[in-house]
């Protein structure tokens, strides 16, 4: 399975600070960078954050000094595949007049672990965040704004789409004599993939009609791009003609499965 380890871009967002600091409103989308290989459009995951008095659900709460909340990252996926992130939080603070960075413990907001978010879907994490009790009067906070910068990583895998074709040699056929089947995978790269890591892995199980002639037959690498599988079943031992189909299953993840076109073998006297 190949895996593309992606670096975080970072871009600024805000946390509204109300009586000693309120829920925030942050939203910010994260850039995903290339591989080596190539270079890719630069898609995005995004974090929205809210800060919650509950470590099971993110409802929203005033953070009052020295009561613990939790700061809860929600984020979307817009990919076609699943992510999972490795690293999220923020990377920098910068404070409102009045109002210092020093009332703020978020020195435990940084979450690094394993976080699966679905294609096109979304999921959430939570870390520990406080205002200081400083025995002072911190009236100066009320209504102000901190801004955040926040910064992050994931990784996924890179699923590629493959198209089946069957063939049969010879054909037509004879009676009696006997057929060679051969399936080529192709692998085809969207605008937006990098390139096809190798060729694809799997098997091919050949159908005539409804029946399995030849089941889970590995592949063999062909090309770069391809990879085949052949079948010889039986001689056919009268005349007539016979559907041939052959679905191709993956076996590491980085590719689709595929189903070729019906191949009709005519098999003559």
């Amino acid at each position: 399975m190949l895996w593309h380890s992606k670096a975080a871009g970072r871009i600024g967002a805000t946390a509204l600070c109300t009586a000693a600091l309120v829920f925030t409103v942050a939203h910010a989308a994260i850039g995903v960078s290339g591989n080596s290989n190539a270079p890719e459009p630069n898609p995005t995951f995004t974090v929205a954050s809210t800060i919650s008095s509950s470590s099971s659900s993110p409802i929203p709460a005033l953070l009052y000094p020295g009561v613990q909340r939790y700061l809860w990252y929600d984020i979307s996926n817009p990919l076609q595949v699943s992510i999972t992130v490795t690293s999220v939080g923020i990377s920098n603070v910068v404070a409102p007049l009045g109002c210092p960075i020093s009332n703020l413990d978020f020195g435990e907001t940084t979450f690094s672990g394993s976080l699966t978010v679905p294609a096109l879907g979304a999921n959430s994490v939570e870390v520990p965040i406080s205002l200081y009790d400083t025995d002072t009067n911190q009236d100066s906070c009320e209504g102000t704004t901190f801004s955040f910068t926040y910064s992050g990583s994931a990784v996924y895998t890179e699923v590629y789409a493959t198209v089946s074709a069957v063939t049969g040699a010879p054909s037509p056929s004879r009676v009696g004599e006997s057929v060679v089947y051969t399936d080529t995978v192709t692998a085809s790269v969207a605008a937006d993939q990098d390139p096809v890591p190798n060729s694809p892995t799997g098997t091919v199980t050949f159908m005539d009609g409804p029946t399995a002639i030849c089941a889970a037959v590995p592949v063999v690498s062909t090309s770069i791009t391809t990879s085949a599988a052949t079948c010889s079943p039986f001689a056919y031992s009268s005349m007539g003609t016979h559907s041939i189909t052959a679905i191709f299953v993956n076996t590491d993840g980085n590719f689709t499965g595929s189903t070729s076109p019906v191949f009709t073998q005519t098999v003559n006297p």
